[in-house]
């Protein structure tokens, strides 16, 4: 079985293929484009680099986040049109779920996935990859007093991993080849886990927050309501 992977919840836009036994290929490129100029030639490149056609693809797997909500938007859209395309199911999957599965050991697995302003997107999991800390946007300094509580040694996984390693107190930081690899982790929870199928329009970005147009839309009608009542 052919899986492609995709992934756009941080700056680095990831393409992954596996043919279901190991990977075959896989594209990371730290960039300052925009996801939506970078991505479709990736996936053009690397099939084409494979010797394959979108049409050989038998399920798509996309990181449904916590992360950018620009990125998480065109990753969606691009992953969601291959599969109408090809009539293939598509997996979402947490984009913190798949950082932690970077890591085998049996330490607590806390990736973080920057959402500015000192905040983070963030979980704790356990060694079998169970919450132990739940999926949501903190500020850094609550979500490091949440793992600090627990008083388990932890591995930090993600490109955050310096700026914020002394807030923890029984902290190490996995090595750089293990923070960006988000596709092939993907594959891999695709291949081990058992997903029931999903329409497509069941399947969304998991935002955790509005956008920024929404957000001051809210401020406007908020103030315009309080103007209204005076």
């Amino acid at each position: 079985m052919n899986i492609l992977a995709i992934d756009t919840s941080t700056m680095i836009s990831t393409v992954t293929v596996s043919d279901g036994i190991e990977i075959i290929g896989d594209f990371n490129v730290n960039q300052q484009k925009t996801h939506s100029e970078s991505l479709v030639p990736m996936i053009e490149t690397l099939l084409n680099l494979l010797g394959m056609k979108v049409g050989d693809i038998d399920k798509f797997v996309i990181g449904k986040g916590p992360g950018s909500f620009t990125g998480l938007r065109i990753g969606m859209t691009i992953a969601k049109t291959l599969a109408q395309a090809t009539g293939k199911d598509l997996i979402a999957i947490s984009t913190l779920l798949a950082l932690a599965n970077n890591s085998s050991s049996a330490r607590l697995k806390v990736p973080m996935i920057d959402a500015r302003g000192n905040r983070v997107y963030a979980a704790a999991y356990d060694e079998n990859f169970n919450e132990v800390i739940k999926e949501d946007l903190y500020t850094i300094d609550d979500f490091a007093s949440r793992v600090n509580d627990l008083g388990r040694d932890v591995e930090l996984i993600g490109t955050l991993n310096e700026k914020y390693e002394d807030k923890f107190d029984k902290a190490i930081s996995l090595p750089l080849n293990f923070n960006n690899s988000i596709g092939r982790s993907l594959v891999k929870i695709a291949i081990e886990e058992d997903f029931p199928k999903k329409e497509l329009y069941e399947i969304v970005p998991n935002y955790l927050r509005a956008s920024q147009a929404e957000r001051e839309l809210a401020k406007n009608d908020k103030k315009n309501g309080n103007k209204g009542r005076r």
